[in-house]
This record gives structure tokens, C-alpha cells and sequence, in this order.
């Protein structure tokens, strides 16, 4: 499957999730977050498709799956990601810690 594609899915899918995606510009990466009650995914608007997939795919795989249908393809890439550690930031101390999981 090309990464357009890809990316494509993954992003509907997270929107099944409750999740809004927003490509912006910066010096970032991008990732999931939540502000303000909003479940987000934040894209650099300059990655290309493989690198979209691939974030997309890790916030994907934070995510209960077991009720969302996902063409095999599609669940299989995510699962790569599954054991990616997860990194929580306290906001109120400025503190990073890898989760458990």
C-alpha cells in the first residue's frame, strides 16, 4: 500500500477515535496530545507521506483497537509501533517520564 494511502486510513481511523488532525508548520515533529478537552494529532505540515503514516501509526497505537475495523494492512503497520514507549510530560512540574504500560 502506498504511504498516501496509508496515511489516509490512519487518519480516518483516529478520527473514528474522537481525534482531530491539524497540519502546522514549525520545528516539530508532531504527535498526539489533548488541550483543552480536545483530542488532537499535530502534523508539520512539511513531512511527506511516510513520515505522516508513521506518526499517525504511533498515535494509532496508544489507541483500544479491539472494536475498530482496520483493513489487515493498515492494523498490521500499527502494530509496529505498539510497544513504542510511551512519553508522558506533567504540565505543572515541566517533568518527562517514559509511562509504564
Amino acid at each position: 500500500m502506498k504511504a498516501a494511502k496509508l496515511a489516509q486510513l490512519l487518519s480516518e481511523a483516529l478520527e473514528k477515535q474522537g481525534y482531530r488532525i491539524r497540519n502546522e508548520k514549525g520545528n516539530f515533529r508532531g504527535g498526539r496530545c489533548i488541550f483543552e478537552e480536545e483530542r488532537l494529532v499535530i502534523m508539520n505540515k512539511r513531512f511527506g507521506d511516510e513520515e505522516r503514516a508513521e506518526i499517525l501509526a504511533r498515535a494509532l497505537a496508544r489507541e483500544n483497537l479491539d472494536a475498530l475495523y482496520l483493513l489487515p494492512e493498515v492494523r498490521d503497520y500499527v502494530e509496529r509501533y505498539s510497544d513504542s514507549p510511551r512519553v508522558v510530560v506533567d504540565l505543572t512540574t515541566s517533568d518527562t517520564e517514559t509511562a509504564p504500560k
